[in-house]
């Protein structure tokens, strides 16, 4: 049988997710909002955020946008992110979310799957999205927005100032079914394959909020510092808990050791969410004698195997809880550690409105206590599949509802153990990076015979992505591979890990990639 959670259930409401957003922040008027670390002149109280939003609905309202209707948005982090995102919902759309960091052919994928109707993007992502448009006529694009200054589109300034003072219809109205209408599409692998597009219902991102919130135990007034970036699930989720709990969010764009510290010290900043790479760094430093982060209260952790000794590292040094989680863009919080003094090297218990299960990856079958196997998770937040990708969607969900995550691990003593992953993809700093992707790139090359990725274990990392190559032509160098890769792949999908020409890329009897067998040869280092 299913294990269920200790914590319980509640009730999720089936609402909308800008009526659940609005109604929360409302009550915190002139309260600070959001503050941009990379520029402390633009912060926003929550009643700005709160007309904003509005104001941004309006706007899509007389775009004719709506229910069935897709917007993107590519921007790094900045305040405007929440009030575009909960904007577009509020009409009916959904919002989806891109790395602006990808090139042209990573966009044209996303563009390909959503068909967005409006781009909202940064000044610096303009000339790419030019291109993606220009190289495909068929695309579905009525309007770029710019986020920024702009002299040959519309900006963003200009939509909520032209729209601030038109008070009618203070919310668009738009009848949502909570339950089947998408909120918004982060991007994940899953287990395997190119990136898809992963939906999130009104009713299952109110479900992770509540779930979050539940587990977190903030305070309204407390400060959280942000420097994960919002297009990607985990970074976007935790914008909007700590927002609808009255929490003043600190916006920055990367994490720097010293620059991370600073913030901490000048806002007072009780909060923030690390990754194993950030954690890492945070245990060697010795510039915590320098500033006062005396503020700091507590940090969860997720995002790749969590090596205890630093974390017990930070957790003495800065005096602070940290709190192991895991979970993934389909679904979190899966599990949630609040016994690290007992079980440092746990995932911890599954979260509240949640059961899992730990089944054979070939049988299917049901395992018993302490013995590993796939960890299957069922919950009130949990994606409700790939966004257009019905195969795909039921490669992941099984009849009764259950995600297969593509993670292997045992529970014990009530506790979640994470030990290792049967997905293929890559994790490179938390970020996903699909092995196919980087294989549809090599094979461009008009040198190679074939190609495959994988991950290479990297401490400070988790993995590096790797390449192995068949060439076809025995003058192709690992140097114009690489370069190959830079052009065409976002920085954190390059080839970190190196490339190894080999006579042959192992396969299964249906034709492939035995990536169990590459991982081998990746550890032996060997030419074959």
């Amino acid at each position: 049988m299913p294990l269920r959670s200790k914590h319980g259930n509640f009730d999720i409401p089936e609402i909308s997710l800008s009526d659940f957003f609005l109604e929360r922040i409302k009550e915190y008027g002139d309260d600070i909002a959001l503050i941009d670390n990379t520029n402390e002149e633009k912060q926003l109280t929550f009643r700005q955020v709160y007309e904003q939003i509005q104001s941004c609905g309006r706007f899509f309202q007389k775009q004719m946008i709506g229910k069935g209707d897709v917007v993107c948005l590519i921007t790094q982090n900045c305040v405007e992110y929440i009030v575009a995102t909960v904007g577009v919902v509020s009409c009916g759309a959904t919002i989806s979310l891109c790395n602006p960091s990808y090139k042209e052919g990573e966009i044209q994928h996303i563009f390909k799957i959503t068909e967005p109707k409006i781009v909202i993007a940064s000044e610096k992502s303009i000339d790419t999205i030019k291109q993606v448009l220009n190289n495909n006529p068929e695309n579905q694009v009525q309007k770029i927005i710019v986020i920024g200054k702009s002299n040959e589109f519309e900006t963003w300034d200009d939509i909520i100032i032209s729209n601030k003072n038109n008070r009618e219809n203070i919310v668009p109205t738009c009848k949502i079914s909570p339950k089947k209408d998408l909120a918004f599409l982060p991007y994940s692998s899953g287990t395997t394959g190119m990136p898809k597009c992963v939906m999130h219902t009104h009713y299952g991102t109110i479900a992770m909020i509540l779930a979050s919130w539940h587990h977190l135990n903030y305070q309204r007034g407390d400060v959280f510092y942000n420097e994960r970036p919002l297009y990607h699930g985990g970074g976007y989720f935790f914008l909007l808990v700590a927002l609808q709990g009255g929490l003043c969010v600190i916006m920055d764009q990367k994490f720097d050791v010293e620059g991370t510290l600073a913030a901490i010290q000048k806002y007072k900043a009780n909060h923030m969410l690390l990754v194993p790479p950030n954690l890492l760094k945070l245990s060697q430093t010795e510039l915590h004698h320098k500033y006062d982060t005396s503020s700091w209260k507590s940090s969860f952790i997720g995002g790749a195997s969590i090596p205890p000794t630093a974390l017990k590292e930070v957790i003495d040094r800065f005096n602070i809880r940290i709190f192991p989680c895991y979970g993934q863009t389909e679904c979190f919080p899966v599990s949630w550690n609040d016994k690290v003094d007992q079980f440092i090297d746990s995932a911890g218990s599954i979260a509240v409105n949640s059961e899992i299960m730990i089944v054979d990856p070939n049988t299917e079958k049901e395992l018993k206590s302490g013995e590993d196997g796939e960890i299957w998770v069922k919950s009130t937040h949990m994606a409700a599949g790939y966004y257009k990708n019905s195969e795909a969607t039921e490669q992941a969900i099984n009849k009764d509802g259950f995600l297969r995550t593509g993670d292997i691990g045992h529970i014990e003593n009530e506790m979640l153990f994470v030990v290792g992953r049967l997905k293929e993809v890559i994790k490179y700093n938390t970020f996903q990076v699909p092995p196919a992707e980087i294989e549809h790139v090599l094979m461009k090359h008009p040198g190679l015979k074939d190609a495959a990725a994988v991950g290479v274990p990297d401490e400070a990392c988790g993995e590096l992505p790797k390449a192995f190559v068949v060439r076809k032509m025995e003058s192709v160098t690992t140097d114009e591979l690489h370069e190959l890769i830079k052009n065409e792949l976002v920085d954190y999908k390059h080839l970190r890990g190196g490339i190894q020409f080999v006579n042959h890329i192992p396969k299964s009897i249906l034709g492939k990639i035995d990536r169990i067998e590459l991982k081998k040869w990746a550890m032996k280092n060997e030419n074959l």
